[in-house]
């Protein structure tokens, strides 16, 4: 998946909206989901909190810097 495949991504005090969702903390894992432009999805989940914040933010930077500068 392309990071401009990715729809536009938003925070707010609430939480991530748009192009990531965070779906919850499970036995399985902390999932978040990643929503492309066509609206298809990927579900991706961690062994911790910490990674699962940590991967959300480097997205919602990466896909800030993508939407601005492509």
């Amino acid at each position: 998946m392309s990071i401009h495949d990715i729809k536009p991504v938003s925070k707010t005090s609430k939480g991530y909206g748009g192009g990531l969702e965070d779906i919850g903390n499970f036995k399985e894992g902390f999932c978040f989901k990643v929503v492309k432009s066509d609206d298809s999805s990927w579900i991706m989940c961690t062994e911790n909190i910490k990674d699962k914040e940590e991967w959300m933010e480097a997205i919602l930077t990466i896909k800030g810097a993508a939407t601005i500068f492509a």
